[in-house]
């Protein structure tokens, strides 16, 4: 989703709920899980406070024109990950809830990845975010789910 256009609830440290999005809408990538990653890297100075910066990479298979064209044109993105594992609280996890995540990199190659392109987004240099990553949670999870469902 676009940061700009999300309004958050935050409960406690990082803890957050999506409350609304007041842009077009959430936009949900379809990819093969291998070919997605997502993480964060901590930068630690003497001089400076201890920021985390988070970066997110996948190849999509989209195919529709319009679906492209988003593809290519965004930018200062939240994002939005359902972890492997339980499903209680942690296992969604927003990266760039503070600063966005920018586009890095863009690159296909008919002949590698079987055709698929790569687009990479992170936190700008310079930039960074007070935790590692926050916490998305309603209720339970099928709150979490119906919450997200409900912005697509």
């Amino acid at each position: 989703m676009n940061r700009a256009d999300a309004v958050w609830t935050i409960d406690g440290g990082n803890v957050v709920l999506l409350t609304s999005l007041a842009g077009p809408t959430l936009y949900p990538i379809t990819a093969v899980k291998r070919e997605m990653n997502a993480g964060f890297d901590g930068v630690f100075a003497d001089n400076l406070p201890d920021l985390f910066t988070h970066n997110v990479s996948f190849q999509p298979y989209e195919r529709k024109a319009a679906d492209i064209l988003a593809l290519d044109s965004i930018d200062d993105l939240v994002v939005v990950l359902e972890l492997k594992g339980p499903k209680t609280s942690g296992c969604f996890i927003v990266l760039g809830y503070e600063t966005g995540l920018h586009l890095v990199s863009m690159s296909y190659s008919a002949m590698d990845n079987n055709g698929i392109p790569t687009y990479e987004f992170a936190t700008k240099e310079g930039q960074g975010e007070k935790y590692s990553r926050y916490i998305l949670w309603a209720t339970d999870y099928d709150g979490t789910v119906t919450v997200l469902e409900g912005l697509e």
